[in-house]
């Protein structure tokens, strides 16, 4: 069963129940819609938690939703710590790991007392990702700022609007310098999952998600990532991101989260399921670790990627045959798969509407234009 509160791609997939339930921030409704499917099943159903906006109401309602659901995750005060992105930075710096510059501000005094300190340029978004989502936008990852006027000018911005910032040092280099290392920990505390991947692309450029990835052999990314976990007593699925300071040489944690990523397809199709090994592990079948999988496996968003390839190619960074060649080698799809097909041919007629629609908007300014001209 498929749990959203609007009809995303995933609906019209062939394996899955689809259901519309009640927006995460109403909680009370959301929460009781969720007990009222598991009431209905014979035997506790297994939760997979897919975004950010989902770990809110189950932090606050863990105990009567764990009651009806297997579910492996961390403990509410290592959640709530996770979520709040400025607290795990430091979470991360207390136990060693290497981090880019961090500050928070949620008001421009806060701003004022440290913006001496912050090196430029720097990048902000949100302290907590389902409140800057529902008040900045999806879209809008965050804002780079290369002067203490543009810092300023931003901070102001979004405060007035009611969302905390998080200032984080850019650490230079090109977006390929960008990986994730992926683990599920068992709920005997056993690492049974490492699953390592580098950015190709991302969207928006510089500082968006990856519409091309591939797998890759990484140890000292593997290294780092379950010793972040291990050290803070992570259990459940992670995706935690670092980018390679060529500097000093360090993997500095740019953020962890504490769910499935939007790539976890690519490390099902190089033989590592994360859900299936979740689904064993809570479910009691005690799943032996897997070590292996295959490299050089690309993820490609293709409609985000045509848009990063636009953006590199204005940059003078990316020409179309080396686009077209960074494209060849097996391939996963972000919707797209040979043995279940309309969520594929939906996307496609979305981007369609989308296209025809900014097309028309177009067409109607210029009109508009020319009227008033």
């Amino acid at each position: 069963m498929g749990l959203d509160s609007s009809r995303k791609v995933g609906f019209y997939s062939k394996y899955i129940t689809p259901r519309i339930c009640p927006e995460p921030w109403e909680e009370e409704d959301f929460v009781a819609f969720l007990l009222r499917i598991a009431d209905r099943e014979d035997l506790q159903p297994v939760l997979f938690i897919t975004g950010d906006e989902f770990l809110a109401p189950f932090i606050r309602n863990r105990s009567d939703v764990e009651k009806r659901y297997l579910v492996n995750l961390p403990d509410s005060q290592l959640l709530e710590c996770i979520t709040d992105k400025y607290k795990q930075a430091q979470l991360a710096r207390a136990v060693g790991i290497p981090v880019p510059e961090t500050f928070v501000v949620r008001s421009l005094e806060q701003l004022l007392a440290v913006i001496d300190r912050i090196p430029l340029p720097a990048f902000i978004k949100g302290a907590e990702a389902t409140s800057w989502r529902r008040r900045i936008g999806i879209v809008r990852k965050g804002f780079v700022v290369s002067s203490q006027r543009e810092l300023t000018d931003v901070v102001s911005r979004i405060c007035d609007v009611g969302v905390g910032g998080l200032i984080q040092e850019i650490i230079p280099g090109p977006d390929t310098n960008h990986f994730k290392a992926c683990c599920y920990i068992s709920q005997t505390d056993e690492v049974l999952l490492s699953f390592g991947l580098q950015k190709l692309r991302q969207q928006p450029v510089g500082f968006g998600f990856g519409c091309l990835v591939q797998s890759v052999r990484y140890p000292e990314l593997l290294d780092v990532g379950r010793t972040f976990l291990e050290r803070i007593g992570y259990r459940g699925v992670a995706s935690a991101e670092f980018k390679l300071d060529e500097r000093d040489g360090l993997l500095k944690l740019i953020e962890l989260n504490p769910r499935y990523w939007q790539q976890n397809g690519l490390a099902d199709g190089c033989g590592m399921s994360f859900p299936l090994m979740e689904y064993l592990d809570v479910t009691g079948c005690e799943p032996k670790a897997i070590h292996d999988y295959k490299v050089g496996v690309k993820w490609l968003n293709v409609y985000r990627d045509l848009e990063s390839f636009r953006e590199y190619r204005k940059r003078g960074e990316l020409s179309l045959r080396r686009w077209l060649h960074s494209l060849k080698g097996p391939r996963i799809y972000s919707d797209g798969a040979s043995d279940d097909v309309w969520p594929g041919l939906h996307g496609v007629l979305m981007e369609s509407r989308d296209l025809l629609r900014k097309i028309c908007s177009m067409s109607f300014a210029r009109a508009e234009a020319a009227h008033l001209g």
